[in-house]
């Protein structure tokens, strides 16, 4: 279902990513679209400190759908930075939408890197240019943006997936940046997904905050938040389907492929968690409401001291009940089953391993994917989220990353 042939799937889309001012690596990036009548939407993180990327995108947002490029600049988030930062990332887009002909709000800006420092504008507005005049179609140039974009990532991630609407082939394509500062309220990280398909801003809207619910909003590295998060959705219609304009099978069939992809592109996140040696999925099931399943899954999946058990390949499932019970959700725990790797570590309540079968269970903990499972017995609610271990290596980064 998912292809790994990425960015490049979408036709109609030129890449750029260059390196700025002294920079040793790629630093600006830019997507633009030769496709005039491109739309987007987007959304954004709920952190109370916005930083001017995300403020400027949001006002853009308010004037119009149409969306023909997206500028990102990383190793400075350009968060907290004041008036001077707001119209410093004003000066970029200006300088996009005149270098590409095109107006200021049909640009999405976004930052990513150290909070509290102000731009090398000049730096940066060269880069813009630079970028601009190198813009071209292409596997390599689209590899140019994403590694433009990455941070504390370790590897690209990108993806696509292809499908039919009233026989004509649609593609979904995206990348992902991100590999710290992970728990979104949103998407904590920055995300571009392109489309062919014909379909209405408003109804992208729709579909993209379907997904993002049961995605991007299930995923966490670290337990915080960015002041930075964005997803990009741009929709050029090359497709040429019968536009998508109102709920129904075509909308549906949409809808479920970019979930599919988005799905795919959040747990790609996880997987280049800073210093991650362990995939975990949690699933909390059979609860009353869709917000219990949702707080003790995070309870869990943020706990330290399950990541860390987790991290030295150990079966301490008391920690697991620890998060449940700080959850606080007054759920009544006596008649839980929890499970492990398929183990069913505690069943109705009560202790459920004996001695050879935790010998087992223990094992199976030098796999990198880590599955737990707790049914609640109380409900027909539940979630999927997905997470990762702490390691030395994460505590490594993010004390020598500069701040």
């Amino acid at each position: 279902m998912i292809n790994k042939a990425g960015l490049t799937a979408v036709k109609g889309f030129k890449y750029a990513g260059i390196n700025a001012g002294d920079s040793k690596k790629k630093n600006i990036g830019l997507i633009y679209s030769t496709t005039e009548e491109t739309y987007g939407v987007a959304v954004y993180t709920k952190s109370d400190v916005l930083a001017a990327p995300v403020m400027i995108s949001k006002e853009n947002d308010a004037i119009t759908n149409k969306k023909r490029a997206v500028l990102i600049n990383s190793g400075n988030a350009n968060a907290f930075t004041g008036k001077k930062g707001f119209n410093d990332a004003k000066s970029c887009t200006n300088k996009a939408a005149i270098l590409l002909d095109i107006k200021p709000e049909e640009v999405y800006i976004g930052s990513t890197g150290i909070i509290g420092r102000e731009l090398d504008v000049d730096s940066i507005l060269n880069g813009v240019k630079k970028s601009a005049k190198d813009l071209m179609e292409g596997e390599n140039k689209a590899l140019d943006f994403i590694e433009a974009i990455m941070t504390t990532d370790t590897r690209v991630k990108q993806a696509s997936i292809s499908f039919e609407i009233d026989g004509k082939p649609v593609n979904i394509a995206s990348c992902a940046k991100g590999a710290g500062m992970i728990m979104p309220n949103m998407a904590t990280m920055l995300c571009v997904i392109t489309t062919d398909a014909k379909i209405t801003p408003t109804m992208m809207s729709k579909a993209l905050n379907a997904s993002v619910e049961h995605t991007f909003n299930c995923i966490t590295i670290d337990g915080d938040t960015s002041t930075n998060d964005s997803i990009f959705l741009l929709s050029n219609g090359l497709a040429n389907n019968e536009i998508i304009d109102s709920e129904g099978e075509n909308f549906s069939i949409f809808t479920q492929k970019l979930h599919l992809l988005m799905e795919h592109m959040a747990k790609e996140v996880v997987n280049d968690g800073e210093g991650i040696t362990k995939f975990i999925t949690i699933k909390v099931i059979n609860t009353p409401t869709r917000e219990n399943a949702k707080s003790i899954a995070f309870s869990i999946g943020n706990s330290p001291l399950v990541k860390t058990t987790f991290y030295g390949q150990q079966l301490n499932w008391g920690r697991i009940l620890m998060a449940i019970g700080k959850a606080q959700t007054g759920l009544n725990c006596n008649i839980i089953d929890i499970y492990v790797n398929g183990f069913r570590v505690v069943g109705d309540g009560e202790p459920a391993l004996s001695s050879e079968e935790f010998k087992k269970a223990e094992q199976s903990l030098s796999d990198r994917n880590i599955d737990i499972l707790i049914d609640f017995k109380q409900g027909d609610d539940k979630i999927t989220v997905w997470t990762c271990d702490y390691s030395i290596d994460y505590i490594k980064i993010n004390a020598n990353y500069i701040t």
